[in-house]
């Protein structure tokens, strides 16, 4: 089984759980607070603020990551572009609980098993699939316009996104993998997507006083 295949089918359980979590739902219809998108906007921008530098220090020694991994999907400027649209200092952004842990499952693999990094990147560049049609009901909601500030993570591409997820899945399927390292992928990509979700909950926790 490839790479791709074996991505698809052994995290289909987490995807469908988090398309059904209280936080996405809410964020598909448009009835997630302001605030709280902003807040997760945030949390999201130490993620890929993270990832990224990682990715990039390891593409140079990590095959699977310079084979697959483009600058062009790097999202943490659309994020930062997102946050400073809000007014928020990047600089100011605290981790909840469950970011500082994903942070650290990054970067323990960046360093012991940086192939991983290509099972959490995938998560994050899968999403921009799905993200496409939830900025539709974002914009409406607070406001914003399709491809504008406020909406860049969401929507990076435009209607180019069906080209980029096909060469995304094109450069995976021509990367070489043993099996043991596709192992540490897909628990990788799992990883991403528990974390993904422990994220929106904490947000939706309320905060205490």
């Amino acid at each position: 089984m490839s790479i791709g295949d074996r991505l698809r089918t052994e995290t289909r359980d987490l995807h469908d759980a988090a398309e059904q979590h209280a936080f996405q739902r809410s964020l598909f219809k448009g009835t997630l607070p302001r605030e709280m998108y902003i807040a997760n906007l945030g949390q999201l921008y130490l993620v890929h603020k993270a990832l990224e530098a990682r990715i990039r220090e390891r593409m140079s020694d990590t095959p699977a990551l310079a084979g697959v991994v483009r600058e062009y999907q790097f999202q943490e400027p659309y994020l930062a572009e997102d946050l400073a649209h809000f007014g928020v200092d990047i600089a100011s952004i605290q981790p909840v609980p469950a970011t500082s842990a994903l942070i650290e499952k990054i970067e323990r693999a960046a360093e012991t098993a940086p192939v991983a990094l290509l099972g959490h990147h995938y998560v994050l560049e899968g999403s921009n699939n799905g993200s496409r049609y939830i900025a539709r009901n974002v914009a409406k909601a607070y406001g914003l316009s399709m491809g504008g500030a406020g909406l860049r993570y969401l929507d990076p591409y435009g209607d180019d996104q069906p080209a980029k997820w096909m060469e995304f899945k094109t450069d995976l399927l021509a990367v070489s993998l043993s099996e043991s390292e596709q192992d540490i992928v897909v628990n990788a990509a799992r990883e991403m997507f528990s974390a993904i979700a422990a994220i929106g909950g904490e947000l939706l926790e309320p905060q205490p006083a």
